[in-house]
């Protein structure tokens, strides 16, 4: 099963799109932006000597572990030296671990020039300490571009607001963790819950090493510490949970469509080149039903590339 990391640019409402175009162009375009915007893998991050190096910011990675630390499952370890090769800064902490880590980070934000760009992801417990992590930089008023949280446990905090983009893969059917965190009511940033209870095969002790799942949230980290930060305008709350027999996509959000007179739920899916499977489940619709002329749909979101969407 593999997964990757996505998120699009806000659709234009069904007025705007009468003229249609080609699918197979609008595929074209989309991939020759991706290709013009995509990360070289292992290619190194700037460094102190490159050229305009010192004006790019830094990007700190933190990585928690599940209860039990390395001692049960070395998974979060992985992961976190596959993030480190691609160039980054990363720290590996037990789930008890965040306080210390979030007073210096603190501190080094503000004595920074160029402030850091700040990511922290967890599993389990960990995920519990990354949210955590994030609430004692709230306190402080600095930001933190992402948080990924894996199968936290039930108690988990609310998403505070300095969080500009929080992405949460769990299985609600799963008894050790199944945590389904909520935003705060501060938060305006991007939201996006995964509930993989379709998924029987993934327990909670090694979702962290869920086929494809270390390159995808690599290729998040690198997106998110490519590009400049995440705006939130037109950003809704996106939940799904993904077939069994479909790879697993996480997208950035939704953004609202209205749709014109007899279109159906795959036929938006198609103009923005996602799965009509997504569009009918969020939507609560059959994939192929015609729907009502302003018939407001939730579509997920993709940030990693503006993409002009089909009319």
């Amino acid at each position: 099963m593999g997964l990757s990391l996505f998120g699009s640019a806000a659709p234009a409402p069904a007025a705007a799109r009468k003229a249609p175009f080609p699918a197979a162009l609008v595929r074209l375009a989309i991939a020759l932006i991706l290709a013009v915007l995509a990360v070289v893998p292992g290619a190194p991050r700037a460094g102190a000597n490159d050229a305009g190096a010192a004006q790019k910011p830094e990007t700190l990675v933190f990585v928690f572990r599940a209860m039990g630390g390395k001692f049960v499952s070395r998974d979060m370890d992985d992961l976190a030296s596959a993030i480190q090769a691609q160039g980054f800064d990363v720290k590996v902490y037990n789930y008890t671990g965040y306080l210390r880590p979030a007073k210096e980070t603190v501190q080094q934000w503000r004595s920074a020039a160029v402030k850091p760009r700040i990511i922290a992801l967890g599993h389990s417990a960990g995920g519990d300490s990354a949210i955590r992590f994030a609430l004692a930089l709230n306190r402080a008023h600095v930001p933190v571009d992402l948080i990924i949280t894996l199968d936290p446990t039930r108690i988990a905090n609310r998403v505070p607001g300095n969080v500009a983009r929080f992405i949460n893969i769990y299985s609600s059917k799963h008894t050790l963790g199944g945590g389904d965190p909520e935003p705060g009511k501060d938060f305006k940033g991007h939201f996006v819950t995964v509930d993989l209870k379709n998924h029987p095969d993934i327990w909670h002790l090694h979702m962290a090493r869920m086929a494809g799942l270390q390159e995808a949230v690599v290729a998040k980290i690198d997106e998110v510490a490519d590009a400049p930060p995440a705006s939130a305008e037109g950003a809704l709350p996106l939940e799904y949970a993904p077939p069994r027999d479909t790879a697993v996509e996480i997208w950035d959000s939704a953004v609202p469509v209205v749709t014109g007179a007899g279109e159906t739920a795959a036929m938006v899916a198609a103009q923005f080149a996602v799965p009509a499977w997504v569009v009918a489940q969020v939507n609560g619709v059959g994939a192929d039903d015609p729907l009502a002329a302003g018939r407001r749909l939730l579509v997920p979101r993709r940030l990693a590339a503006v993409v002009a969407p089909a009319n």
